[in-house]
C-alpha cells in the first residue's frame, strides 16, 4: 500500500477495516513503526484505550485515501498549529454539549480524535510522540481516566486578537510568556479563533505565569487574555 494511491492487485479486499478477521498474518501486512510507537505511547497514559487505538490504526492502514480533507485542523502548517487546532476543537466540542451528554458521547468524540491524529502521524505531519502528547492532552480535557496526568508544562490561551498569520501569532505568544521561563512550543489555532497554547520546559514556569495572571493580567498585543492548564473541563 502506498500513499500515492498505488496498490497491489488484491488490496481492494482489505480497504474495509471490518473485513479484517484480526489474524496476525493479515495485520502484519499493514505494519507501520510510527503507528506502533504512537499506540504504545498512548496506551501508557490513557486507561482502557487499547480497543479504540486498534480501531484507529486499522482504519488508517486500510484506507485507500488518507488525507486531511475535512479534518478540524485544516489550515494548520506544523505540529504546533495542529496541536492548537485540535485542543481548540476539543474545548469547543465540550462547550456545545448540554447537561445530558454522557460517556458514550465523549468516547465517540475521542474516537474521532484518535482517528485523525493517527492519520496525521501516518502522513508524517507530526511524529508519534507529538501525537501521543496531543492525545494525552485531549483525554485530560475530556476527563477520561488516565494512567498519569500531563506534565503540567502547558498553558492554553484564549481571548487573543484573531489572526490567520500563524508565525506572527507564535511570536506574540513567545514575547508575552518568555519572561516566565524557557519555551519549548507555542502556537495559535488557524482560522481566526483567538486560541493558542504555550509549552514550557519546566512546570515552575507555568506556576509563575499563573501567579502573574491571578495577581494582575497577562496581555498579548495589548489585550488581556485568559490562561489555564490542561485539565478536565467535563461537567460532573
Amino acid at each position: 500500500f502506498a500513499l500515492d494511491g498505488s496498490h497491489h492487485q488484491d488490496v481492494d479486499e482489505w480497504c474495509d477495516p471490518f473485513a479484517l478477521d484480526g489474524s496476525q498474518d493479515e495485520l502484519d501486512n499493514y505494519k507501520n513503526q510510527d503507528l506502533d510507537t504512537l499506540r504504545t505511547a498512548v496506551e501508557d497514559v490513557v486507561d482502557g484505550v487499547e480497543g479504540m487505538m486498534s480501531l484507529a490504526v486499522t482504519r488508517a492502514l486500510t484506507a485507500e485515501d488518507a488525507s486531511f480533507e475535512g479534518l478540524p485542523w485544516a489550515g494548520a502548517q506544523d505540529n504546533g498549529s495542529i496541536e492548537a487546532s485540535c485542543l481548540c476543537e476539543t474545548y469547543d466540542w465540550l462547550k456545545r454539549q448540554d447537561d445530558t451528554f454522557g460517556l458514550d458521547s465523549i468516547n465517540e468524540y475521542f474516537q474521532d480524535v484518535l482517528n485523525r491524529i493517527v492519520v496525521t502521524t501516518m502522513l508524517g505531519m507530526i511524529n508519534p510522540l507529538q501525537g501521543a502528547q496531543l492525545i494525552h492532552g485531549c483525554a485530560a480535557i475530556l476527563g477520561l481516566d488516565l494512567m498519569r496526568q500531563p506534565l503540567g508544562t502547558t498553558l492554553v490561551i484564549a481571548g487573543m486578537r484573531k489572526t490567520n498569520d500563524l508565525a506572527q501569532g507564535h511570536n506574540f505568544i513567545v514575547k508575552a510568556f518568555k519572561p516566565f521561563g524557557k519555551i519549548e512550543e507555542a502556537a495559535i489555532a488557524p482560522n481566526n479563533r483567538g486560541f493558542g497554547f504555550v509549552r514550557f520546559a519546566k512546570p515552575e514556569s507555568v506556576q509563575r505565569a499563573l501567579k502573574k495572571y491571578r495577581e494582575s493580567e497577562i496581555e498579548i498585543q495589548d489585550v488581556s487574555v485568559s490562561i489555564k492548564t490542561l485539565k478536565s473541563e467535563r461537567p460532573r
